[in-house]
């Protein structure tokens, strides 16, 4: 289903969302670096309504002086790209608090396919933008005015992209492949050297050259697993699915603590700590889930992740546990309808949660 939203962007000189703040501290006004992904960018949402806003005007209210809360997220990163988001803009600011909302929808996925593409890695302190990479900006940017200004250019860049991403899915490593089609294509290989073959209409594998007798039994068999598949629904509902293997996909990497993608993620923190602690500032992460990860999905590695941050100093704020509460018949208003990403409410309820966590920490750092 197409979903319409209106986006409100307003970049200001530096590049960032939102209004200009100057690099230069001023004096009396604490500062706060807000490193996400597309959650806390907000795009969907005025700035004054996304939980960086909230929190700018409300714990100015409740703190001495003024509060900046400068939004350095980019839709489509992980902690692989806010490291390095950090490293080349936020580092200069020089925020007496750094906060990390981290989302459990795709960031150990998003660092796990950095770190096997090859891309300037952080953990090696690879930050250096060279000319190239400006050349592919400016290259960008001229894209953008075509797709403003020409008609022509939105048509025909609308079918090239859909090529691309033709092409894309058929070359895809395995590694980037869902888990359910992985095990989808393997079921498919082993069925078919038992020698059966799938028919359509039951949807079921059958051998060939089956008799009269053996197609009876076979569609008894298909009724016989319909009915106790109608009977089981409500108890499949009522129990979450499981993961129970770790595959070679990405995908479930957040579902296993010892997976390479939190093994790579782990690292991407405890050297994000460490360089804002280098620069003067204090660490926070914020942790929460997206749209579909509240009801009816798999077990994710929630205590350990906060085991991890506990035992390694990072103050942390648990938001996950606070949106599963929500009622079922309000959880829905939380997020933009067919896209996911926090509507104006979701916004208010996450700033309603962490503002008294972040209070705390500002009195904290300021003793």
């Amino acid at each position: 289903m197409e979903n319409k939203v209106r986006m409100y962007v307003e970049i200001n000189s530096d590049g960032l969302l939102g209004k200009a703040y100057p690099v230069n501290r001023v004096p009396g006004k604490f500062r706060i670096a807000l490193l996400g992904d597309s959650f806390a960018a907000g795009e969907a949402v005025i700035p004054k309504k996304k939980f960086a806003g909230v929190w700018e005007r409300e714990l100015s209210k409740k703190v001495t002086g003024t509060v900046e809360v400068i939004n350095f997220a980019i839709g489509g990163t992980g902690t692989w790209e806010q490291l390095q988001m950090f490293h080349i803009k936020a580092l200069k600011y020089k925020p007496d608090l750094t906060v990390l909302v981290f989302c459990w929808c795709n960031d150990i996925e998003n660092n796990i396919d950095e770190f096997k593409n090859g891309k300037m890695n952080p953990l090696l302190d690879e930050y250096e933008v060279g000319s190239f990479k400006r050349l592919q900006v400016k290259r960008k940017n001229f894209n953008k005015w075509l797709w403003n200004n020409s008609g022509l250019y939105q048509f025909t860049r609308t079918k090239t992209n859909h090529l691309e991403h033709y092409f894309k899915r058929m070359f895809l490593p395995d590694y980037m492949k869902k888990v359910h089609a992985a095990d989808k294509k393997r079921l498919e290989r082993e069925q078919l050297q038992k020698g059966l073959m799938f028919n359509p209409k039951n949807k079921m594998w059958v051998r060939n050259n089956q008799t009269a007798e053996e197609k009876r039994f076979e569609r008894k068999q298909y009724r016989k697993g319909l009915m106790s598949h109608s009977k089981n629904m409500d108890e499949k509902k009522s129990k979450p699915p499981e993961y129970k293997e770790n595959t070679s996909s990405v995908f479930d990497d957040k579902f296993f603590f010892n997976s390479e993608g939190w093994e790579l993620t782990r690292k991407l923190l405890l050297k994000l700590k460490k360089e804002v602690e280098k620069n003067g500032s204090e660490l926070a992460l914020i942790h929460f889930g997206g749209a579909h990860q509240y009801r009816n999905f798999p077990a994710l590695p929630l205590k350990q992740f906060d085991a991890f941050l506990e035992s390694n100093g990072i103050v942390h704020f648990n938001a996950f546990d606070l949106f599963i509460k929500i009622d079922d018949e309000f959880l829905p208003e939380n997020f933009i309808p067919n896209d996911g990403h926090f509507s104006e409410t979701g916004h208010r309820h996450f700033a309603e949660f962490s503002t008294d966590f972040l209070l705390r920490l500002i009195e904290k750092i300021k003793l």
